[in-house]
């Protein structure tokens, strides 16, 4: 004889909601670094792809452009704004992760 045990799982928003911010926040700091590495390597911004990931990252560090002049190591080229940007966005979601965690806990 066979059982089968069935396990539910509970929903909970709260938790739902920590994820997508995480998420988020984790997209966001792919793009950045992503940035940070092809500008280390020196990539092409006329390719297609480059352009694109600095088009989408541009925005993302605009609050940030201009606080730190770029670092010039031969050929690579070290942005601070992209690795402040990073901590920065870093910083805010941790933030909204522990806000979340408050008010849902609450609850």
């Amino acid at each position: 004889m066979v059982e089968y045990i069935v396990e539910r799982t509970s929903y909970y928003p709260g938790t739902f909601v920590l994820r997508v911010v995480d998420t988020i926040i984790g997209i966001i700091e792919a793009m950045l670094g992503l940035r940070l590495i092809l500008q280390l390597l020196g990539a092409n911004p006329a390719s297609q792809f480059i352009a694109w990931v600095y088009g989408i990252t541009d925005s993302l560090i605009g609050p940030f452009a201009g606080a730190f002049p770029a670092l010039m190591l031969g050929g690579f080229v070290i942005e601070f704004t992209t690795i402040f940007a990073m901590i920065g966005y870093a910083i805010i979601g941790w933030l909204i992760i522990r806000l979340l965690s408050f008010l849902f806990s609450h609850l």
